[in-house]
């Protein structure tokens, strides 16, 4: 069962990505990620630490906190953001995006949704939105917000195309949080002793594998991401990769 995990495996695909993905299980895959990710992705933490604070900074200076959740699947993350913030009085437009029609579709059908028409550039409105766009679209229509946040996206994006996307995402946001898996043979071992049975009629069992062959340990990281970015770890197994704006 232990692996050794020495070179990141970035060629490989997840199932989920595949277009003719069964669609029963790729939907069971984004119900299944609302309670996984609060099991292993410490957005709770990362929420407390660096989120809450400036959120709060931005609503004194009597703004609504805009948030933009890139690669956001099926919408967990985002859906929990707006709670959480919500629960701590503080007012926020979230706009969750995806390239996967099949994503948003899904999100927007399962999460809860302002009443309001879900455009990103209502910049103003208060609620949780999702769109079927990309960063490219988004800079052209000269979109701006507080924070960009992603959830394991980093590795499923071609080696080549990371530092555009990183600077896609310097320009949409002032503050960029990354989350993502750090390539580990202990976390493989233990992801594949603990979930085979779980998550049987979805594809996180087969797909957390991959995903962790083709993440990034944090020296690569560092040597991947431009000046202005930093690299810390999170306990267990996981990177942040972060970027603020000078001011």
């Amino acid at each position: 069962m232990f692996t050794l995990l020495g070179q990141r495996q970035g060629n490989l695909i997840e199932q989920m990505d595949a277009e003719d993905a069964d669609c029963k299980h790729l939907e069971q895959t984004y119900a299944d990620f609302y309670a996984l990710n609060r099991l292993i992705s410490q957005w709770n933490r990362v929420y407390a630490k660096y989120i809450r604070p400036h959120a709060k900074e931005i609503q004194r200076q009597g703004n609504i906190f805009k948030v933009c959740d890139i690669g956001c699947g099926g919408g967990d993350i985002a859906f929990l953001l707006f709670k959480w913030l919500k629960k701590d009085g503080i007012k926020a437009h979230i706009i969750g995006i995806d390239i996967d029609n099949r994503a948003i579709a899904w999100a927007k059908a399962n999460r809860i949704v302002s009443a309001e028409t879900a455009q990103v550039n209502k910049k103003k409105s208060v609620g949780l939105f999702f769109e079927c766009i990309s960063t490219s679209e988004l800079i052209h229509r000269n979109h701006k917000v507080d924070l960009v946040i992603n959830n394991h996206v980093l590795h499923h994006i071609p080696f080549e195309k990371i530092n555009p996307f990183l600077t896609e995402c310097a320009a949409l946001g002032t503050r960029v949080i990354c989350n993502d898996l750090e390539r580990s043979s202990l976390a493989y071992s233990l992801f594949s002793l603990c979930f085979p049975l779980r998550y049987r009629s979805s594809f996180i069992y087969q797909d957390g594998r991959i995903s962790l062959k083709k993440s990034f340990r944090k020296k690569e990281l560092e040597e991947l991401s431009s000046i202005g970015w930093r690299v810390q770890r999170l306990f267990p197994f996981r990177l942040l990769l972060m970027y603020e704006a000078k001011s």
